[in-house]
């Protein structure tokens, strides 16, 4: 059996919202070269759930921890709301940040028809702009396809009419 390195850690979240946390990646120096790629990318955490009383608690995991630490980022979804905060995982803590953001984001609202949102994936398939239905707090899952024009895997984001999406990237450190 494979042995994993990993951390975990839990949050309490009342019954009306539903926290997703991503991990921001840095983009290999090597890679950085194609000046398409993103200096970033994000991948969202896996996580369990229970009931504790009115709340959830969500437990959170890591599975390869940085000795430098991990750059998170917290997707609070409520009512017609979305908080975002940023911290760091280090050693066994995490830590909240108290710096202003640099996560860009933007709810997309579609009114009569599907809309598609395009964009491109690095070498190793990572995207640096994730997609989130705001009512079941689930990642819109691309469809990918290759385009010979640009020579480049890219995503196509379906978007239903009459439903509310969450869309970030990250463009600095965090």
């Amino acid at each position: 059996m494979e042995n994993v390195q990993g951390k975990h850690f839990s949050i309490t979240d009342p019954r009306d919202v539903s926290t997703v946390i991503y991990e921001v990646v840095e983009t290999e120096k090597k890679q950085l070269e194609d000046i398409n790629t993103p200096k970033f990318t994000v991948e969202r955490l896996v996580r369990s759930s229970e009931i504790r009383g009115e709340n959830f608690k969500r437990t959170y995991y890591v599975d390869n921890p940085k000795t430098d630490g991990n750059s998170l980022v917290f997707l609070s979804f409520g009512k017609e709301k979305v908080v975002v905060n940023t911290g760091m995982l280090i050693d066994n803590q995490v830590k909240i940040t108290k710096k202003p953001l640099p996560v860009k984001f933007d709810t997309i609202k579609t009114e009569e028809s599907s809309i598609y949102k395009e964009f491109s994936y690095t070498p190793n398939l990572k995207r640096p702009i994730t997609i989130i239905d705001t009512e079941t707090v689930e990642e819109v899952k691309p469809l990918l396809y290759f385009d010979p024009k640009t020579n480049e895997v890219k995503g196509k984001c379906k978007m239903k009419p009459y439903k509310s999406y969450f869309a970030f990237e990250i463009r600095e450190k965090i």
